[in-house]
């Protein structure tokens, strides 16, 4: 059988970062502001850029219409810990869909007390760069909803869930599980910034599944070290996802 690519073939790549956390945070530096953030992604030449914190999105809007004054499409997105204590990638399509998803978790929180002094703070910011609130409950902490509750709490909103560095012993689906479940399926697996594609397919029996690799940035120095390109007519939704399940000729390459 001769492969022949579809006609309609992407000729653009997008440089992505889809895994940086800000402020709102505890464990990210103070310097992660949205706008420091995006000044960032400029100067390291990404297109693409995601504010994924823990359990939180309240600094995503703010993102989106920075990177909308300097041509960042930035993509609604957050981390969430499920309570088997695993990280996923959620993105969403817009920040309606981002904004209903984060109401609809509210159920699954567990109010603990924010210790500052040993976790760190959690801050709302404003366009201007000004914190509007500090956060006074801990966001890096468990939901009370399994793997597969969370997986179709995203599925409902049209959005899109990576388990976040598989390669890890701690918060990832295979160091807690030992092994990636048949369902639900995921249709891609992130890799941390420490293990090439190369070395996780081998090391972790991958080679049947795809792989994109982001920074996990927590400091500014980190955004757009780890990305991944995606082979897009445009940077939309639409695209996106199609680049995410392979159709159409659209696609992504994670840079080692």
């Amino acid at each position: 059988m001769v492969f022949t690519e579809p006609k309609n073939m992407p000729e653009r790549f997008y440089r992505a970062d889809l895994h940086i956390h800000s402020v709102l945070s505890p464990c990210a530096e103070r310097d992660m502001l949205p706008h420091c953030i995006i000044l960032e992604a400029l100067e390291k030449h990404l297109d693409i850029i995601a504010i994924t914190d823990h359990n939180s999105c309240e600094n995503v809007q703010v993102t989106i219409s920075l990177g909308e004054q300097f041509g960042i499409w930035v993509i609604p997105g957050m981390e969430v810990e499920t309570r088997e204590e695993i990280h996923f990638l959620t993105f969403f399509p817009s920040y309606q869909k981002i904004f209903s998803f984060y109401q609809v978790l509210q159920q699954f929180f567990q109010p603990i007390p924010l210790d500052e002094n040993l976790w760190g703070e959690e801050w709302v910011i404003n366009v201007a760069g000004q914190i509007v609130e500090k956060k006074k409950e801990l966001l890096t902490f468990p939901l009370s909803l399994t793997v597969e509750e969370l997986y179709q709490l995203v599925v409902i909103q049209d959005g899109v869930i990576i388990p976040s560095h598989v390669d890890r012993s701690a918060y990832s689906i295979i160091g807690v599980l030992g092994f990636l479940p048949p369902y639900p399926p995921f249709p891609v697996l992130e890799i941390s910034s420490a293990t090439s594609t190369s070395n996780a397919r081998s090391k972790l029996k991958l080679d049947d599944y795809r792989l994109v690799r982001f920074s996990d940035a927590h400091v500014l120095p980190q955004v757009g070290l780890v990305y991944t390109e995606f082979r897009m007519n445009r940077p939309c939704w639409a695209e996106f996802k199609k680049a995410i399940y392979h159709m159409d000729g659209r696609d992504f390459f994670p840079k080692e």
